[in-house]
C-alpha cells in the first residue's frame, strides 16, 4: 500500500474515532472512554457506540416492566425488549392540553359569534340602505 491509502485510512479510522466519542457522549456516556476505544477498534467501536443504549438519569426513568430496566419517562415502548410503557399522565401536561382545548374552544366561539354579529350588521345597513331609496 501507498502512503496515500494509509494516510486516507487512517484518516477513516480516527474520524470513527471521533464521531464514536460524540455519539456515545450524546447517550450519556463517557466521550473519553469512547475515544480511544475507537483507536483501537475504529469502526466497530462506531457500531458499538450507535448501538448502546441511553444512560438516563433517575429523576426522568421509570423501570420497564419488561426488562426491569430503567428507560425515559417520555417513552411509549421500551428500546430494549419492546414493551408497550403505561404511564400516568402527568398532571400539569394534562392540565395544559386542557387549557389549550379551552383556549381553541373559545376562539372558535368568539370567532363565529363575530361573524354573526358582522352578518347582522351588514343586514341592518343593506336595510337602512333599502329603506332610505
Amino acid at each position: 500500500m501507498d502512503t496515500h491509502t494509509l494516510t486516507t485510512l487512517g484518516a477513516i479510522w480516527v474520524l470513527c474515532a471521533v464521531v464514536a466519542g460524540i455519539v456515545a457522549s450524546d447517550k450519556g456516556r463517557r466521550f473519553w472512554v469512547w475515544f480511544p476505544l475507537g483507536i483501537l477498534i475504529g469502526p466497530v467501536a462506531l457500531y458499538l457506540a450507535l448501538r448502546a443504549y441511553e444512560v438516563v438519569p433517575p429523576e426522568l426513568a421509570i423501570i420497564c416492566p419488561g426488562c426491569h430496566r430503567a428507560v425515559r419517562k417520555t417513552l411509549r415502548t421500551c428500546p430494549r425488549c419492546g414493551q408497550v410503557l403505561v404511564r400516568e399522565p402527568d398532571p400539569v401536561m394534562k392540565a395544559g392540553r386542557q387549557a389549550a382545548a379551552a383556549y381553541i374552544l373559545l376562539r372558535r366561539a368568539a370567532q363565529r359569534s363575530t361573524a354573526v354579529i358582522r352578518a347582522e350588521r351588514e343586514k341592518r345597513q343593506a336595510k337602512q340602505r333599502e329603506e332610505r331609496r
